[in-house]
């Protein structure tokens, strides 16, 4: 009977439209035997990538998404019908931020949910979310990890291991010397703010480490940011008033709020059109010493 229904259920696959390659995914396996792989499970918490599934056949067989654990040896895909929120604790909003994201944009912690009796379907349950900078991709054997502060480090020369990378899914570790972000940021990024969510806000990234000379860098080539972003709203300021002939000028800091700089003499600046590419929006504020337009490209879901 066991057999005739799983022969059924590999005909149903085929006839919703999966190919080969997906009845080829094979089974979920139980939780202990995942557990005992480092496979996805239901009892512990992964960190996954994931794509979505385009089959066309009745929800919730087809039309929800493949996920995968990052890091590990195995590169085995799982099915989930969709994804629960509630632990998270985040708004619908955000969590559309998550379900619009192009395939390898966005990275989750969390877990399997149970089986649905009817269908035999598992939602994935999601702990935290991860969404990444739009149209970068993760090359090839570069590792998930975060960064943070080393404590506990005492320096008597330059340059300082003052960073510390974790390697998801492992208990290893690397002191770093320094980040570099240049390969995840697009034109006009905004670079001080994508560091700062990487060493100071407990973004994911994928990387590599390199040595240059004395120094270990962390070389990033995907940040994918905490949701919500931002974390925090910018401070609300009582604003100085200006002598005349002479106008406010502005900074954006790390967290990409815009602060007085002070004022300063009234000068003709030119126009700006600052060219964003796509997935991007500019945005534009007077600063500097001349308080002309300065210009950055943020993230569209970031703005949004």
């Amino acid at each position: 009977m066991n057999k005739l229904l799983g022969a059924l259920s590999v005909l149903l696959l085929v006839g919703c439209g999966g190919s080969e390659a997906d009845v080829a995914e094979g089974p979920v396996p139980d939780d202990a035997t995942a557990e005992e792989t480092g496979e996805l499970s239901a009892r512990v918490s992964s960190y996954v990538v994931l794509r979505k599934d385009l089959r066309r056949c009745v929800s919730p067989m087809c039309g929800g998404w493949w996920v995968r654990d990052v890091n590990r040896a195995t590169v085995r895909e799982v099915y989930v019908s969709g994804f629960d929120f509630k632990p998270s604790g985040l708004t619908d909003e955000v969590q559309v931020k998550v379900t619009e994201a192009s395939d390898g944009e966005v990275v989750l912690r969390g877990r399997l949910g149970p089986t649905e009796p009817r269908f035999g379907t598992r939602p994935f349950v999601v702990a935290e979310a991860y969404r990444g900078m739009p149209g970068v991709s993760v090359g090839a054997g570069e590792v998930f990890s975060t960064v943070e502060r080393a404590l506990g480090v005492h320096c008597v020369t330059t340059p300082c291991p003052d960073l510390r990378a974790r390697r998801l899914h492992s208990s290893d570790s690397t002191l770093l010397h320094g980040v570099e972000v240049s390969r995840a940021a697009r034109a006009s990024v905004d670079a001080r703010w994508l560091k700062h969510r990487v060493t100071d806000r407990g973004a994911v990234v994928a990387a590599r480490v390199v040595t240059r000379g004395r120094e270990t860098v962390l070389d990033v080539g995907q940040v994918f940011m905490r949701l919500p972003e931002p974390l925090q709203s910018c401070p609300r300021l009582q604003l100085q008033q200006c002598p005349a002939g002479r106008t406010l000028s502005w900074a954006r800091d790390e967290s990409r709020c815009l602060m007085p700089t002070g004022c300063v003499r009234t000068v003709s600046c030119p126009q700006i059109r600052p060219y964003c590419e796509p997935g991007y929006t500019p945005v534009v504020w007077s600063g500097g010493p001349d308080a002309c337009p300065r210009a950055a490209c943020d993230p569209e879901w970031v703005t949004n």
